[in-house]
């Protein structure tokens, strides 16, 4: 069977499910085909709702599929939907790949329904930005894996990582694939080993759909790129490192948080991971590598002072109103956590592009583009964030109701005057949902298909 007919038949999905729809679609395709599907319970969110599993097929080799490793990542979730229903009712497929497949639809089930404002109708920015949601990081799932790494031990996994560590450890996977998704740019590879024969295939699935590559920056400066767009996923160990080199703080201060599911995988099972990182929302600029008069060291510094100026503009609201924000609110966290975690992470990178020998070139239009543009809409999610703090502040207490009404509108201002600058700046086209997940499934197949032919 040639997979590309198994990516092409994704749905023309024009929206994303909620926590609730995904489980009912699960209930049902477990009902209608009790003798193919496994339909069980992996662990509890920590608000102690039940997160569940489906199991595919009785093959060889087992992978691991999970839906919303981050709140804020619906992608996923319609990869597993589209995936785990063609498996069933496809047996040729099935046995070609001998693989079981376990999927999770919704680990981060909690935050995920924070997230269900933005599900529906048409993707807006501003919209996006009012009804966002990222767990801090000392509570995330994909970040709280147990490690011990010179100052660095962790041993607090999220009660949604433990439900995982536990299928990891009944199963011992072959593949463990991670359903991540950023929010603008192009799209981006990352695996845990080197796999040249997958290079080319994973780059064609983005130039199938009509997508762009990710050219600009990657995604933190320690990610190792291996060819245009595929990076090599850093253990644990190497991010302390990096901090270690170009902060004079302790890095596991720095860090307050775990390991990732690849570094667990990889201890119990030798498990091989890969992460398809799919935007919502792209423009060409992302794939334009023309040399510009800028150098990329100066162009990571602006985007740097963007960050800066962000972080000041939230933390003196903070400061001004700390006493009268609701510090039961989930978004409460959220801030602290960015207040205290962001200004050592960017002094750290500041180090870096003020040192690195490597950053002294012409940045290409990609590069600029990235840290001057996708640099400011992605720091739009914190006053986002701390609108809907200000939101569930008001509700709390009434009696104040006035004054932080007007807090919320003048950072309402704030917001859309930052994201009209973003839009100056771009003419970004938003992708059909269609085209992603069929990245992602695309992924899946030639991930399994790659190790069937070199290493199980």
């Amino acid at each position: 069977m040639k997979y590309e007919d198994v990516i092409e038949g994704v749905p023309e999905y024009k929206e994303f499910m909620t926590v609730d729809e995904l489980n009912e679609s699960s209930r049902m395709l477990a009902d209608k085909y009790p003798d193919l599907i496994e339909f069980f319970q992996v662990g509890r969110s920590t608000r102690r709702e039940p997160i569940y599993a489906l199991k595919v097929g009785e093959g060889m080799h087992k992978a691991i599929l999970i839906g919303f490793p981050h709140p804020n990542e619906p992608i996923g979730s319609l990869t597993i939907e589209y995936l785990s229903k063609r498996l069933v009712e496809d047996e040729t497929l099935r046995e070609q790949l001998n693989f079981a497949w376990y999927f999770i639809k919704a680990t981060d089930l909690d935050g995920a329904r924070l997230n269900e404002g933005w599900f529906k109708g048409k993707y807006d920015n501003v919209r996006h930005m009012l009804n966002f949601y990222r767990t801090p990081g000392y509570k995330q799932i994909e970040w709280t894996f147990p490690v011990e790494y010179k100052t660095l031990k962790w041993d607090k996994p999220a009660p949604e990582t433990r439900a995982i560590m536990n299928l990891i450890d009944k199963i011992k996977p072959d593949l463990v694939f991670t359903l991540h998704n950023s929010a603008f740019g192009g799209v981006y590879f990352y695996v845990s080993d080197p796999c040249h024969p997958l290079y080319p295939k994973l780059q064609g699935l983005a130039v199938s759909q009509g997508l762009p590559l990710h050219l600009g920056e990657p995604e933190t400066p320690y990610m190792k790129k291996l060819v245009d767009a595929v990076f090599l996923l850093p253990p644990m160990e190497e991010i302390y490192d990096f901090y270690e080199k170009h902060s004079d703080k302790d890095p596991a201060t720095i860090l307050n948080h775990g390991a990732s599911s690849q570094d667990y995988a990889k201890r119990v099972s030798n498990a091989f991971t890969i992460i398809c990182e799919m935007p919502y929302i792209f423009d060409q600029k992302i794939v334009d590598t023309t040399p510009t008069s800028i150098m990329r060291r100066v162009a990571l510094l602006k985007g740097i002072e963007i960050s800066e100026e962000i972080f000041s503009l939230v933390k003196e609201r903070y400061d001004r109103l700390e006493n009268r924000l609701d510090s039961a609110s989930p978004f409460y966290e959220v801030i602290l956590e960015y207040l205290k975690r962001h200004k050592p992470m960017i002094d750290a990178k500041k180090h870096w592009a003020e040192t690195d020998k490597s950053l002294e070139r012409p940045a290409t239009v990609s590069e600029v583009f990235d840290n001057l543009v996708i640099e400011k809409y992605y720091s739009l999610r914190m006053i986002g964030q701390f609108i809907r703090l200000l939101d569930e502040s008001i509700k709390r207490s009434p009696s104040i109701k006035s004054e932080l009404q007007i807090e919320r509108s003048s950072l309402l201002e704030e917001l859309k005057r930052l994201n009209s600058e973003v839009e100056k700046e771009t003419r970004f086209e938003v992708i059909p949902i269609q085209k992603l997940v069929r990245v992602q499934v695309g992924t899946a197949l030639y991930a399994v298909d790659f190790l069937l032919h070199t290493r199980v």
